[in-house]
């Protein structure tokens, strides 16, 4: 078959434009590839990290996600998101913890573990301590199976952060209020990538940590392939608080 001038032109410009296109697809899967590999996320170019619909990163957490006006230790948690781990990430953990408290027997509030890899998201609304029935399990909702959580006493519920329960004791006890009052403490959530699809944790025993979720922390941390966190603030008083331990009247006040 013989061709005119117009019609070779016209296939050698097709065929340009085919190979061209040929080239850019090889070339984006490279990219995307290599990218993949390098930061470990089905996320494009973005890293391991955490946000929330719930609140602003480094700003004040709404009150319905604290202790705010309610029992201390009750509560229910803020929705997180975050993007996938580190490659072999086989599940993630989560702690909360209030990093302006130096003890970290009362620093940390929860721990959950055991969070499948293909998870991305804990709901809002896991609810915190049940005045009624203290002891009670609260398994993770639907989606999230197999997940386990556990607040500081080794309760499994959700601790909601209560910085400034000692304004609530100093009301119960006719002691000055501390000054100044409240005082906004500072958290975090930290999202760890763990390497087995269930971590076992040992059982809480106070006489090794009497805060389990600060234990906890310390054995994700030691196992981590890659964390994340976000931060923020709060100053909740709680409406109420026990009567016994440290929220005993017979207790000495806490210093301002």
């Amino acid at each position: 078959m013989t061709m005119n001038a117009s019609t070779s032109l016209l296939l050698t410009a097709v065929l340009a434009v085919l190979g061209a296109g040929c080239g850019a697809d090889a070339t984006d899967e490279t990219t995307s590839a290599s990218a993949e590999a390098d930061n470990g996320n089905h996320f494009g170019q973005l890293p391991f990290q955490v946000t929330s619909p719930s609140f602003t990163a480094a700003g004040v957490l709404p009150a319905a996600f604290t202790c705010q006006d309610n029992l201390f230790a009750t509560g229910v948690s803020p929705q997180l998101d975050w993007t996938k781990g580190p490659k072999g990430t086989k599940s993630y953990a989560i702690v909360l913890h209030d990093v302006s408290l130096p003890d970290p027997n009362f620093a940390y509030h929860w721990a959950a573990w055991n969070i499948p890899h293909d998870r991305h998201t804990l709901p809002a609304g896991i609810p915190g301590l049940d005045p009624a029935n203290p002891a009670a399990s609260n398994p993770f909702p639907d989606g999230l199976k197999g997940g386990q959580q556990v607040q500081a006493r080794g309760i499994a519920r959700y601790f909601a952060p209560c910085p400034a329960w000692v304004v609530r004791k100093a009301v119960k006890c006719n002691w000055p209020e501390p000054r100044p009052v409240p005082v906004p403490d500072s958290y975090t959530f930290t999202v760890y990538a763990l390497p087995a699809a269930t971590i076992e944790v040992p059982a809480y025993d106070p006489a090794v940590d009497p805060n389990y979720a600060h234990q906890l922390d310390t054995i994700f941390a030691a196992l981590a392939l890659g964390s994340a966190q976000i931060g923020f603030s709060s100053a909740a008083v709680p409406g109420a608080i026990a009567d016994a331990g440290p929220f005993a009247c017979a207790n000495p006040p806490l210093a301002p």
